[in-house]
């Protein structure tokens, strides 16, 4: 059993989860795919975790905001099919 682990970039835009897509299954033979974040998700995190740390809930509130509106274009613009 082979493990495929893909994250960033390579999962940052709907068309590229499209190729991998395409390439997981191109063999036809099983595997254990593993999607890590989107492409920026990790540095938000920490961006939102730091302006907590510094007590400004409100410029955190506006950076989840921005990640939550980035996966929901991500989700939109993806047909899962």
């Amino acid at each position: 059993m082979q493990v495929w682990k893909f994250g960033g970039t390579s999962v940052g835009k709907p068309e590229r989860m499209h190729s991998i897509r395409s390439l997981i299954a191109e063999d036809g033979n099983r595997k254990i795919v593993v999607l890590s974040a989107l492409s920026g998700t990790t540095n938000a995190l920490l961006s939102i975790a730091e302006s907590l740390y510094n007590n400004n809930a409100e410029e955190a509130n506006q950076k989840i905001e921005t990640l939550y509106a980035h996966y929901q274009l991500f989700i939109e613009e993806f047909p899962f099919r």
